[in-house]
């Protein structure tokens, strides 16, 4: 079974939004707000640290290496829990120690926005970047029939989820992917603002709030993972949080000294 033309190019237009959206974002908040690029990228180092090696090592372990919990997890509530939980806990305390011991000169409402930005923007380029170019050259050789010939073994397997979400999911589907990703910048800029202003103003409790707000966000996606809700469900469910962080962050600015409405 072929992988329809329509379908390459949904993949390729939500690589082009995924990685152009940060960039394009940069300049213009750089131009607009005179974020600082350092922040920008202590965010980048963020997702590094606390998402993408310490979430994952957890991910491993509990989902992989530990049996008992990899078993335990299979239940789909218990996932969505965990799941939710994981993500909240590792990025937000992220967002906390590194605004917090490594920028304490960076108080204002341009740096949760220059923070969230790197952290968010990594995370798209990474995930929907180098997962588009895989899928992108996964489509052409399944077209041009030197799939089979190349992709054997081990290596069939564990590309099998791919090659059937190219052949057998609808070709709109990849469409998401990208405003997915733009809904999740948004968030992250956000939650990054949330715990800003908790830290400008001495209150952890922010903090908790910016947790359980990741944890709550992730829910739908794990039960989607786990097959209990379909993908339009996911889709609706985060272009309305976005919608509202969207809200959110142009009225924060207003919460830091030295600005007025």
């Amino acid at each position: 079974m072929l992988v329809p033309s329509f379908t390459i190019a949904s993949i390729i237009i939500s690589l082009v939004v995924a990685v152009a959206a940060p960039i394009v974002l940069l300049i213009f908040f750089k131009k607009k707000f005179k974020i600082s690029i350092k922040v920008f990228f202590f965010g980048v180092l963020t997702f590094f640290t606390f998402a993408y090696v310490l979430e994952g090592l957890f991910h491993a372990i509990f989902l992989e290496w530990n049996k008992s919990t990899k078993v335990f997890l299979e239940n789909p509530w218990v996932f969505m829990l965990y799941g939710g939980l994981m993500a909240g806990i590792f990025e937000e305390t992220g967002r906390y120690i590194m605004m917090k011991y490594a920028l304490k000169k960076y108080r204002e409402w341009k740096d949760g926005l220059a923070f969230g930005l790197g952290h968010g923007g990594v995370e798209a380029i990474l995930i929907v970047g180098i997962n588009s170019v895989i899928m992108v050259v996964l489509a052409f050789m399944i077209n041009d029939g030197t799939y089979d010939a190349f992709i054997t073994g081990v290596a069939a397997e564990a590309l099998a989820p791919l090659h059937e979400q190219l052949t057998g999911s609808a070709s709109f589907i990849q469409l998401f992917v990208g405003i997915e990703r733009l809904g999740a910048l948004t968030i992250h800029m956000g939650l990054s603002i949330l715990v800003l202003y908790g830290i400008k103003e001495g209150k952890k409790i922010y903090l908790f709030y910016a947790i359980l707000i990741h944890a709550v966000i992730d829910f739908p996606a794990a039960l989607y993972q786990k097959g209990i809700i379909n993908i339009f469900v996911v889709e609706a469910y985060l272009i309305l949080l976005a919608v509202g962080f969207i809200a959110w962050i142009v009225k924060s600015r207003s919460l830091f000294s030295g600005y007025k409405m």
